[in-house]
């Protein structure tokens, strides 16, 4: 029983801190609020959102997004989660979904079914091979693909772990 109620504890204090829980709320938020009119976060990006001056903008409410995330019933506390995410993915070219998604379906699934990190790095979860090693030697893939492929889903993995 004590066993139980500290790993419930620390779970508790994990999901408390402000990275993680902003991480977490982000795909929820996408996921319960988005998503199903808007697809994929990433694949929304990529067509409708770009970055300037590191700026998220888009169609609407180009000079404030964040005024319209908020008016398009986006909680106060998932406005700035959310805009890092899409802001994150805006400029990303659809790379994964255009060549790995016959395969592993999404970035964001691909991460949570066969990535974890272990000491800040990406490594396979079942092969237990550092994801840039892996990828040297899967499907001819180039350095240049392989620092491109290694950065995104690192990318991807601070969004769904928080880390």
């Amino acid at each position: 029983m004590m066993r139980i109620t500290f790993s419930i504890l620390i779970a508790t204090l994990l999901f408390l801190q402000p990275g993680v829980a902003e991480a977490m709320d982000a795909n929820a938020l996408w996921g319960n609020r988005c998503e199903q009119c808007h697809g994929e976060a990433g694949e929304f990006s990529g067509k409708y959102l770009w970055v300037i001056d590191d700026k998220l903008q888009g169609q609407h409410h180009v000079e404030n997004l964040r005024l319209f995330l908020r008016n398009h019933y986006i909680p106060g506390h998932g406005i700035e989660a959310l805009y890092d995410l899409l802001r994150a993915q805006a400029n990303t070219p659809a790379r994964f979904g255009n060549e790995c998604s016959g395969c592993h379906e999404s970035a964001t699934t691909f991460v949570r079914k066969s990535i974890f990190t272990r000491a800040g790095e990406l490594t396979g979860a079942a092969s237990g091979v550092p994801v840039e090693t892996f990828l040297a030697t899967h499907r001819d893939l180039t350095k240049e693909d392989v620092e491109f492929f290694t950065k995104l889903l690192l990318r991807m993995s601070i969004v769904v772990y928080g880390q």
